[in-house]
């Protein structure tokens, strides 16, 4: 039976049991001196009875009397005939059950009585009911815990919860703790608590909702200690109406509870300062075990929000390394959605350099900055953490990068401005040349050197563009100054130039390119595969078989440039299309002037007219 009911009833089964017991043994104890055990703590000065209703007359003159402590140290105490006792005032250096006695000398009839001290070793712990102390002390120091037991503090309650006191001997912040005892119930809450028990009740607890009106702590309340600053929420097995579940101390909560409850791990909020202590509350381990203290891998909440700008963030999160050496990063990449299969999800390219974050129980901030990002797109990154023990993955988190202003206006022969309209386009900037800091280096799925079309932005000529099953607006500069021309242009994928003097001064051209990157438009696929290459009918059926068609509708003078031939226009719309037997070029507005390549001719066409240059 656990909790207030069971604590009662333990407590009056003890009762009796005691009264049996005096009742058997009252004539032999009558006639021996008496014998009086206090409890005390270590470190902390004791000041009460140590002798209550001394063998001495009360007529007599007051004797002295002489306390010998148990511990080989001696004091003076003062008998009181009014109260008849004695009381006196002792420091124990060291815990432990201490035998000593207390002397008269100068009274009448005065017996030398027997003083037993009850001290508890560790003062971490205020007293808590049955206990004067902590049952358990956990110890850190620079690079090693020690836990140990006193064995003279039981369960405060008389039944299974144990008082865990945590010294901080090291030079660091100590913010949490990875507890377990394999095979226990450790974090195996019970609806009781540090705060529901009989006097004495610690400082700080307060009475939750729910509680009978009129009770205190102590008294038949509900009790404990105020939730611990800024704990996330509420802890396993709390009550109901509560975050708390009792069996936190003054600063902490519990979190990452195993399903077996044997392990899980205790925060502390603020941290435990070097040279400073705190106590909690767990189940009581089993006989002969000890608490295991870290040995697991990192932990990390996760990552604050990012710092972002147009092509680069600032990564920031806690760390705490369980105890062990441990080193951190971060993994980072463009959401898949920018890849050449679309879709959406994790897809973590990049990552930063490695960081030491320590090997203490401290949460240590890890920071890292990115560049060379796509601007107005969406990112995943996580952190990753790593000690002997294991490696700790962050959750995924997401960011977007800020978006750019307008683009600046076009620079003949340079700089084109491109917008897209609809799917995402890519962009291969010529060698040597880059589309600032945004991403030359990413790996997508289309090979490197491609990136996303995520806003409206200036591109330089030569550039490589992929607009298969995409559409983007183009803005150049004409041959007039001032002035631009705009086109629309939809599938394919194509190189970028634009002369810049002579005839065709503000021309821009639009290059038709096979095998840019694996799964690209290529010639390869017209080749009959097999025993049966030679066949006629197979042969036949890749002959006019389209391998990329590209849509332009523009204002401007404008060519387009396939492997047989080039259409020219000055503000029209039209198609070309690389086909397995030759070039074809269809008019859908206006006209078109074909260059043949192969036959060396030039064919003018007229809206809704088609040619085709023939391979040869």
């Amino acid at each position: 039976m656990r909790g207030q009911s069971g604590r009662a009833l333990r407590r009056f089964v003890g009762s009796i049991v005691g009264m049996m017991l005096l009742a058997l043994v009252a004539t032999p104890l009558a006639m021996a001196q008496s014998s009086t055990t206090i409890a005390a703590r270590a470190g902390t000065q004791f000041s009460g009875i140590v002798d209550s209703a001394p063998e001495c007359s009360t007529t007599a003159a007051a004797p002295t009397v002489t306390i010998n402590w148990g511990d080989g140290t001696s004091s003076a105490g003062v008998y009181s005939a009014a109260n008849d006792d004695v009381t006196g005032s002792h420091t124990y250096a060291a815990g432990g059950a201490f035998t000593g006695s207390v002397v008269f000398s100068g009274g009448s009839g005065c017996e030398t009585d027997t003083l037993v001290a009850d001290v508890a070793k560790f003062n971490q712990c205020p007293p808590v009911d049955l206990n004067e102390g902590c049952q358990f002390l956990i110890t850190v120091s620079n690079g090693a815990e020690t836990v140990v037991q006193d064995t003279n503090e039981g369960p405060y309650e008389g039944s299974d919860d144990s008082l865990i006191g945590v010294q901080n001997n090291s030079s660091s912040t100590i913010d949490e703790l990875p507890l377990s005892v394999p095979g226990s119930d450790l974090f195996g809450f019970d609806g009781d608590g540090i705060c529901d028990v009989a006097s004495p009740v610690p400082s700080g607890c307060v009475v939750l909702p729910g509680s009978a009106a009129g009770t205190a702590c102590g008294t038949g309340a509900l009790c404990a200690f105020p939730p611990a600053p800024g704990q996330p929420g509420a802890d396993p097995d709390a009550y109901s109406g509560s975050t708390q579940n009792g069996y936190e101390g003054p600063t902490s909560y519990f979190t990452n509870v195993s399903a077996d409850t044997s392990s899980g791990i205790v925060n502390f909020s603020p941290g435990i300062p070097p040279g400073g202590s705190t106590y909690f509350s767990l189940e009581e381990p089993p006989v002969n075990t000890s608490i295991g203290v870290g040995g697991t891998a990192p932990y990390s909440p996760g990552a604050s929000p990012p710092t972002v700008t147009t092509t680069g963030a600032t990564f920031s999160a806690f760390v705490n390394p369980n105890g062990s050496s441990t080193t951190a990063y971060y993994q980072y990449g463009i959401d898949l959605h920018y890849t050449i299969g679309g879709g959406s999800g994790v897809s973590y390219t990049n990552s930063t350099p490695v960081q030491a974050v320590g090997s203490d129980f401290a949460n240590h901030l890890v920071t890292a900055t990115v560049s060379g990002l796509v601007p107005n797109a969406l990112y995943h990154f996580r952190l990753v953490a790593t000690n002997g023990s294991g490696t700790t993955f962050g959750p995924d988190q997401t960011f977007t990068t800020a978006k750019d202003g307008a683009p600046p206006p076009p620079v003949l022969g340079k700089a084109v401005d491109v917008t897209p309209v609809s799917g995402i386009v890519f962009i291969k900037p010529p060698p040597g040349k880059s589309l600032g800091t945004a991403g030359d280096g990413a790996l997508l799925s289309k090979g490197q050197g491609f990136v996303p079309l995520t806003e409206a932005r200036q591109i330089p000529t030569g550039s490589q563009i992929d607009a298969l099953h995409v559409s983007l607006k183009m803005v150049t500069a004409s041959g007039s100054v001032g002035k631009t021309q705009t086109a629309t242009l939809a599938g394919g994928v194509f190189n970028l130039s634009q002369d810049r003097s002579g005839i065709s001064k503000g021309l821009t051209d639009f290059s038709l390119v096979e095998g840019a990157f694996q799964g690209a438009p290529s010639y390869n696929l017209c080749k009959a595969k097999g025993k049966k290459a030679a066949d006629q009918a197979t042969v036949a059926s890749l002959s006019s078989k389209t391998l990329q068609l590209l849509k332009v509708s523009g204002h401007g003078k404008f060519k387009t440039t396939g492997r047989y031939s080039s259409a020219t226009v000055r503000g029209t719309a039209w198609t070309i299309a690389d086909r397995c037997d030759g070039t074809l070029t269809h008019v859908i507005r206006d006209t078109v002037l074909v260059d043949d390549f192969v036959r060396h001719v030039t064919v003018l066409l007229h809206a809704g007219q088609s040619y085709l240059a023939k391979k040869p």
